[in-house]
């Protein structure tokens, strides 16, 4: 039995990055998927209400951001210095703002929205983000070593939200040569293989 434990519903959502960053740092997990109806059931006993909840040992951590930032720092994917953290978490941030704009507009049905979405805001968004990459050397983006930015871009890229990635990374080359040598990570290749299929 892990004494590590990440609830959430049996979606990539707000629980994925930290499922990437739990396998990428081999750290033996329980990945609880839970049923809306188990949801409603224990709702009223979580923290916030919500999901996900990571169990670390015996202490609850909330709020999908501060999951995954404590598990990078535990994983040593923060950078070196507070300087090199504070550059991964703006990265963090900027992604985390392309991921609500789609939220959004999604579970409102616009669909008008989404489309603005997919063929303007991802596309700004990750050209601010392939500018940041070649500013800083082009292979990470804090350092020059792999951190939890890397892994948060990756995860976007790769799976978007509700299962709707960016379309077309032709024109962010160094986004994409990261992403590809991310995916080839033997955790991170292990985990993307095995992990369950979902839709969202």
């Amino acid at each position: 039995m892990s004494d590590i434990k990440l609830t959430y519903f049996p979606a990539k959502g707000r629980a994925e990055i930290a499922r990437i960053i739990l396998s990428y740092s081999g750290k033996k997990f329980t990945d609880e998927r839970i049923s809306g109806n188990h949801f409603g059931a224990i709702k009223s006993s979580l923290p916030y209400a919500q999901v996900p909840v990571l169990d670390y040992n015996g202490q609850v951590i909330c709020q999908s951001l501060s999951i995954a930032r404590f598990l990078a720092a535990e994983s040593g994917l923060t950078g070196r210095n507070n300087l090199e953290n504070a550059q991964a978490n703006e990265i963090v941030d900027a992604v985390a703002d392309l991921q609500n704009a789609f939220v959004k507009v999604f579970f409102a049905k616009d669909q008008d929205g989404v489309k603005n979405a997919l063929d303007k805001t991802y596309p700004a968004g990750l050209a601010n983000l392939e500018k940041i990459l070649k500013s800083r050397g082009g292979q990470f983006f804090v350092g020059n070593n792999l951190t939890w930015a890397d892994l948060v871009v990756f995860q976007f890229v790769n799976d978007g939200m509700a299962n709707t990635p960016p379309k077309d990374l032709k024109a962010f080359p160094k986004i994409d040569n990261l992403c590809k040598r991310v995916a080839e990570i033997p955790n991170i290749k292990k985990w993307l293989a095995e992990r369950p299929v979902t839709n969202m």
